[in-house]
C-alpha cells in the first residue's frame, strides 16, 4: 500500500474491504452525490465537502469503517455515454485544484452537511438533529428560487395517511379542510415558514419526523384539503451547502471559497498537511511534561524505593519516540535528571502553544490499597476530558488498572495556555503496583495505551 492517506469501502460485488486514496474517493463520490452539469466552482465546493466528511469519519491511520455504496467512473460509461471523457475531466479538475482542502472549525474538520435545494433559507441545526452546532446556521437563500424541487407535491388518501402515521381521525366525510378539528390541526411554522410542529388525527408530530414518515422533500411545507396534499418548498433537511443555490452563486461569478463560507457559518478553509497511513499524527505538536526531578524525587515507592521522577521520565521518553514514529512534533520539559520549576515548564509550553500539554506524574496515599490509572482535567477544558477518557479506555482494554478521569486545579493548568492533561500513572504507595514499574511489559502497555488513546483523539 503507497503511503498516503486512504479510505476504506466495503464492496459488496467484491464481498472484500477495499482501500482507495483519499482523493480518488473524492472523485468517485462527487460524481454520485452533485449533478456533473453544475459549474466547476459548484463542483470544487462539493469536492471540499465531500473531503471534509470523509476525513471527519475517518479512523485513525487512515481508515475508514463506513461502507459506501460507491460505484468505479468507469460505470458511468453508459450514463454519461458521448460527454464520458468531459465529464471525468471536469470531475479531476475539481478534486486536483482542491487537493488537500478541507473545511475546519476549531482546528477541526466539520460535519459538512449539504442538501438539493433549501427553499429559501438554510435550517439553524438544532432543528433538525437536536444540537446546536456553531457552524449549521440558518442563512436566507434566495439562490435556489426556481430550482427544481423547488415544488414538489405528494398526495394521500386517508387510509393512506392513517397507515403511514400510525393515527386516527375522525369520520369527517367528503367536506373536509385542513383546519378541521381532529384532522389536521395545530400547525406551528417557524418565521421561514418551516414546520416544527402539527397535530395530525390524534397525534402530534414534528415536521422533521414527517420527512421519514412520509418521504416528504423537506419541512418547508403546506397542506391542500384534496385527499390530503403536501406541497414541500425545497429538498432535503436544510442543513449547510445547498447545491443548487451554490450553483446559481457559482454562475453568478461566486468562486468555492464564496460558497463555502456563505453556506457554513465561522469555518476556516485550508489545505492540510494530511496524515498518512504510517504518519498518523503528522505534524500535530505535543508537549509532554516528566514530573519533578534532579533533587526533587517526587513520591518514594513504599516497597522498592523506585522513584517517581524516574519512572514519569523513563515513560515520557518512550511516549516520545512512539508519537514521533507517527508523525507528531514532541517536545519534552525535561530529557534528563534535572529539576525544572514549574513556572519554566508552563513558560516552555506557552511558547511553543502545543495542540496538546500532557504532564505525566505517580501518586500517592499512605496506609491505602488505592492503585490504578487516573486522569485530571482542567475545569470546563471539554478536549482534556476527552483525550483523558480516551486514554483510559486503551489502558483499560489493555488490562492496567484504571481509576478514572475528574477535574484538577493544579498551578500548571491554570498556567499553561492550552488543552493540558495531568496522568497519574499509579501508585507509589501500593506495594503490589510500584513492582509493577519494574517490568518493562507493564510500561510499555501504558505507553501503548497512551500512544493510542491520543490517536484515536487526533483522528481524522
Amino acid at each position: 500500500m503507497k503511503n498516503s492517506f486512504h479510505i476504506k469501502y466495503f464492496d459488496k460485488e467484491k464481498n472484500k474491504e477495499i482501500y482507495l486514496p483519499l482523493e480518488k474517493m473524492v472523485g468517485i463520490l462527487l460524481a454520485l452525490e452533485i449533478d456533473i452539469n453544475f459549474q466547476i466552482e459548484t463542483l470544487k465546493a462539493q469536492a471540499i465537502v465531500l473531503r471534509t466528511n470523509l476525513l471527519k469519519d475517518s479512523r485513525s491511520l487512515g481508515k475508514d469503517n463506513r461502507r459506501y455504496k460507491i460505484k468505479p467512473l468507469e460505470a458511468y460509461k453508459e450514463i454519461w455515454r458521448n460527454k464520458y471523457d468531459e465529464n471525468i475531466e471536469k470531475i479531476n479538475r475539481a478534486v486536483k485544484e482542491t487537493e488537500g482542502i478541507i473545511i475546519t472549525f476549531n482546528d477541526k474538520p466539520i460535519d459538512a452537511k449539504y442538501h438539493l435545494v433549501c427553499g429559501g433559507s438554510t435550517e439553524n441545526a438544532e432543528n433538525v438533529i437536536d444540537n446546536q452546532v456553531d457552524y449549521l446556521r440558518r442563512v436566507l437563500c434566495n439562490h435556489c428560487i426556481g430550482s427544481p424541487y423547488w415544488n414538489n407535491e405528494k398526495a394521500f388518501n386517508i387510509e393512506e395517511v392513517e397507515a403511514l402515521l400510525k393515527a386516527r381521525f375522525p369520520d369527517i366525510g367528503e367536506n373536509y379542510n385542513c383546519e378541521i378539528s381532529g384532522f389536521i390541526e395545530n400547525v406551528e411554522k417557524d418565521e421561514h415558514g418551516r414546520v416544527k410542529f402539527i397535530k395530525i388525527g390524534n397525534k402530534t408530530f414534528l415536521g422533521k419526523e414527517l420527512i421519514e414518515l412520509l418521504d416528504l422533500d423537506s419541512t418547508r411545507f403546506n397542506i391542500y384539503p384534496t385527499g390530503v396534499k403536501f406541497v414541500s418548498i425545497g429538498k432535503g433537511h436544510g442543513l449547510g451547502l445547498c447545491q443548487w443555490g451554490a450553483e446559481k452563486m457559482a454562475q453568478e461569478g461566486s468562486n468555492f471559497m464564496d460558497i463555502l463560507n456563505y453556506y457554513y457559518t465561522g469555518v476556516h478553509i485550508r489545505k492540510v498537511n494530511l496524515p498518512c497511513i504510517k504518519k498518523p499524527l503528522l505534524d500535530k505538536i505535543i508537549v509532554i511534561d516528566p514530573g519533578h526531578g534532579g533533587e526533587d524525587f517526587g513520591y518514594r515507592g513504599v516497597n522498592i524505593g523506585l522513584l517517581e521522577k524516574d519512572i514519569v521520565l523513563e515513560l515520557s521518553l518512550k511516549l516520545k519516540k512512539r508519537l514521533e514514529e507517527l508523525g507528531a512534533i514532541i517536545y519534552l520539559t525535561r530529557d534528563r535528571d534535572q529539576k525544572i520549576l514549574s513556572d519554566e515548564r508552563i513558560d516552555k509550553a506557552n511558547q511553543i502553544r502545543p495542540d496538546f500539554f500532557i504532564s505525566i506524574h505517580m501518586d500517592y496515599y499512605p496506609n491505602s490499597d488505592m492503585k490504578g490509572c487516573e486522569m485530571f482535567h482542567f475545569r470546563e477544558d471539554v478536549e482534556s476530558k476527552k483525550l483523558g477518557s480516551y486514554i483510559l479506555e486503551n489502558l483499560k482494554n489493555k488490562q492496567v488498572p484504571v481509576r478514572g478521569i475528574k477535574e484538577g486545579n493544579f498551578y500548571i493548568f491554570r498556567g499553561v495556555n492550552v488543552s493540558s492533561l495531568l496522568i497519574e500513572l499509579g501508585y507509589l504507595s501500593n506495594s503490589e503496583e510500584e513492582i509493577k514499574f519494574k517490568d518493562e511489559k507493564y510500561i510499555n502497555n501504558l505507553v501503548n495505551g497512551i500512544e493510542e488513546g491520543i490517536l484515536k483523539y487526533f483522528r481524522y
